[in-house]
């Protein structure tokens, strides 16, 4: 079925009886609903939309890849020299054409992740230039062992659904950083694994890897453990390298992420409306050229919408307006019904503290609220230039809140709790009754690391903060969490495969 750019509208699936409102349910009555909240109405997402359109075609983008140029010609898009304006049609038939849902699996070929609708996922962020030592509190350059002992935490985590390199690492050959990191990342979890890359001849590597974990090419695209992401320049600009990735992923048939990252105020508007419209430009424009490579080919549109704080001059990964166009852009994902990349579980602190905290349950909130598919970047500190696992452990505990959020309440005879009401009758007490024991758990999210105690409990305990208590479980994971091991053949073949390079 084709896309057609439009939600229908709904009525709620009640009839009002009398002045006060009162409802009784309808066939189309909606049994449970979990909490969700879309942005833009559907009047403002055409608005949008016809604003992309006019970008695209009437100012352009400025591709610098030989190859897709001539792609783009041979479409029916307009070349002169590396600009390129699209027509309207080209566009909207390479959102048509591009998969309303994308799965990614975990190493084992259980399909854990699945990108539509208002499904959402969370995990790390990558590439980072440095990382808060979990042991020091040092800030320093990552190295391969902290993408290892990143990657057991990310298994552990029971919130964290996939996992990236958590900062690139600086001890090895730089040229093959990225490969270094995807291969400790197959090693040390088995959860799924979003990427990047250099250039096509590192990801033809890591491909490889991935096809000797999953058995053979076919398999891996059957059951995707891995999506690689790639960045168009910040305005309107599609270097070589992010190119030709994209256009080897499609050629690959395996999920890609193309995620500009354009900066209100520096290199796109300061209003959050005409940054989204930017965003949306960049990222379609790349979906044009990876749909006419493959058809079909999966697709997971992104972009890490930021502002320039005017005072300091640094971006910010947690204003009011990161949050805002964040969600912004996943609600233009929903209405052409792809796959949307998002961002969350991030700080502009720069330590693990109460704004840490403020910042990061603030934006997993609103992501989830927001329904963006796979959300990255928890554990990110200074605004991107840090990570920090004590970070990470405290983003998972508020996704399992959020979480809790999100699936809402349920309403049917067992929570309705009736018969437990006449059991225990005025003055009587619930604590022994079976229904309590039976309804507690699945009804009732039971923290592993806020503090819900006394407060004498508390005081003899050391009186711990937030950031301690972090630090106190990241210990005990890093001591006692074994992940499942890759088998040594397997192992073998892929760093013969790294060492080929």
């Amino acid at each position: 079925m084709m896309k057609s750019f439009e939600t229908l509208t709904k009525d709620t699936g009640t009839n009002k009886i009398g002045e006060r409102g009162l409802t009784m349910p309808r066939s189309n009555y909606v049994a449970n609903s979990s909490l969700c909240f879309q942005l833009f109405t559907h009047q403002q997402c055409a608005e949008i939309h016809s604003a992309v359109l006019e970008v695209l075609e009437r100012v352009g983008v400025n591709i610098h890849h030989q190859r897709a140029l001539a792609i783009a010609r041979k479409a029916g898009a307009y070349v002169d020299g590396q600009r390129v304006r699209f027509p309207a049609a080209l566009v909207e038939k390479s959102i048509r054409s591009a998969p309303s849902r994308v799965v990614l699996s975990d190493r084992n070929k259980q399909r854990r992740i699945f990108l539509e609708g208002h499904n959402f996922y969370f995990g790390p962020g990558p590439t980072a230039m440095n990382t808060i030592d979990p042991f020091t509190g040092e800030r320093r350059v990552p190295v391969l062992e902290d993408t290892c002992r990143a990657s057991r935490v990310m298994d552990a985590l029971p919130n964290i659904d996939f996992q990236m390199d958590f900062g690139t690492p600086s001890d090895v050959d730089r040229k093959t950083s990225d490969v270094y990191a995807f291969e400790a990342l197959l090693n040390n979890s088995t959860k799924p694994i979003v990427h990047w890359s250099y250039n096509t001849r590192n990801l033809k590597a890591m491909v490889e890897m991935a096809v000797a974990v999953a058995g053979s090419l076919q398999e891996l695209q059957n059951n995707p453990l891995c999506a690689f992401y790639c960045e168009p320049i910040s305005p309107l600009t599609h270097e070589f390298d992010a190119l030709d990735i994209a256009m080897a992923m499609a050629e690959y048939n395996l999920p890609v992420i193309y995620t500009p990252a354009p900066q209100g105020g520096v290199t796109a508007p300061a209003t959050l409306a005409g940054n989204i419209v930017q965003s949306l430009a960049e990222s379609l424009s790349g979906l044009v050229i990876h749909q006419q490579v493959r058809e079909g080919a999966p697709f997971i549109m992104g972009g890490v919408i930021t502002i320039m704080d005017m005072i300091s001059t640094q971006i910010t990964y947690a204003s009011p307006e990161f949050n805002l166009m964040a969600a912004g852009l996943i609600r233009m994902a929903q209405f052409y019904e792809i796959p949307g990349f998002s961002t969350a579980g991030c700080s502009d602190s720069k330590s693990v503290d109460q704004q840490a905290g403020i910042d990061i349950a603030t934006n997993c909130l609103m992501a989830a609220l927001s329904g963006g598919n796979l959300i990255h970047d928890v554990g990110y500190m200074e605004s991107g230039m840090s990570t920090s696992l004590q970070s990470l452990v405290i983003g998972d505990e508020v996704i399992g809140q959020v979480k809790r959020l999100i699936r809402g309440i349920e309403v049917n005879k067992e929570t309705l709790a009736l018969d437990a009401i006449e059991a225990v009758g005025p003055g009587g007490d619930f604590i022994g009754e079976e229904h309590t024991y039976n309804n507690f758990k699945k009804e009732w999210w039971m923290p592993t690391l806020f503090n819900r105690g006394r407060h004498d409990s508390w005081a003899a305990q050391g009186k711990p903060d937030l950031a301690e208590l972090a630090s106190k479980r990241l210990r005990i994971l890093l001591e006692e969490h074994q992940p499942q091991a890759l088998n040594e053949d397997t192992k073998n073949r892929i760093r013969q495969i790294r060492l080929a390079l």
